[in-house]
């Protein structure tokens, strides 16, 4: 069985104006059965802007024996200053909670200096002992599994890996074949949700406000989870729904119905 982990993001002031109250989702999350939790970095700045503190969250996750799984978002841009400077805040909330992983992606075209800044966040973030898991999104430059091996090739940073979100896959340019052509080592983990057929172009609407539990939707994740667990991953699996209409569940019913959704996929 893959150990699942929840994720903060759809309760995120980078989704909507909203309170992410952390600590209530570190409750729920472990109430619900998750192992793991993703944490966004919006989410972690508003939580210490409101008088909350790292401390508070490395304690709360101690107490319900949830690990942190990753931080996100890194995004590498052109921008030398701007991106090192938020791989260096990412470096102290990682220094405090302690996640393997870091995901981030590219904004803009994989040029030279994007290619550069993205070297230098990867070597100073795996200093502190997180690895860089990078996400390809369909309507981006970098949208394939094959375009970020690519990026990877070309940067060698140690560790960095692939992250394969379902959303992303079943509405991007790759086929089955990509997936199973991906080996473990270049996989870093999947992020798993459903999503049913789209209403329009705007794909970042979609993504951000229509996504639904597994099952519920138009993916084939019965042959995704199945391919890679004949691989043989067995880590966790970060389960991402954002959804404006899920957002508006209680937060304990909210955590315990994706965990029921993405369960029976992976054990």
């Amino acid at each position: 069985m893959n150990e699942l982990c929840y994720e903060s993001i759809n309760r995120s002031p980078f989704i909507a104006d909203q309170i992410a109250d952390l600590p209530a989702q570190i409750e729920a999350a472990a109430d619900a059965g998750f192992s793991w939790m993703g944490i966004d970095r919006p989410s972690i700045d508003q939580h210490c802007e409101r008088g909350g503190t790292l401390e508070e969250l490395a304690r709360g996750l101690d107490a319900r024996g949830v690990k942190c799984f990753e931080l996100q978002p890194l995004v590498v841009t052109d921008d030398e200053r701007q991106t090192l400077a938020d791989a260096e805040r990412l470096g102290e909330l990682v220094d405090a909670l302690r996640p393997p992983w870091v995901q981030c992606g590219l904004s803009g075209e994989v040029s030279p200096a994007a290619l550069a800044n993205f070297r230098r966040a990867g070597e100073m973030l795996a200093g502190l002992g997180a690895r860089l898991a990078v996400e390809f999104l369909p309507f981006l430059p970098l949208c394939s599994i094959a375009k970020t091996r690519a990026l990877l090739d070309a940067t060698e940073v140690p560790g960095a890996a692939i992250v394969v979100d379902t959303w992303h896959f079943f509405h991007g340019p790759d086929d089955w074949s990509d997936l199973d052509a991906l080996t473990l080592d270049e996989l870093a983990y999947p992020q798993f949700d459903d999503h049913p057929p789209l209403l329009g172009d705007d794909l970042m609407e979609e993504t951000t406000e229509r996504r639904v539990l597994p099952g519920d939707g138009v993916f084939d994740l019965s042959r995704f989870a199945k391919t890679l667990r004949d691989k043989g991953y067995s880590g966790p699996v970060s389960v991402e729904i954002l959804s404006a209409e899920l957002r508006r569940l209680p937060l304990p019913e909210f955590a315990r119905r994706v965990y029921a959704a993405a369960l029976p996929y992976w054990s």
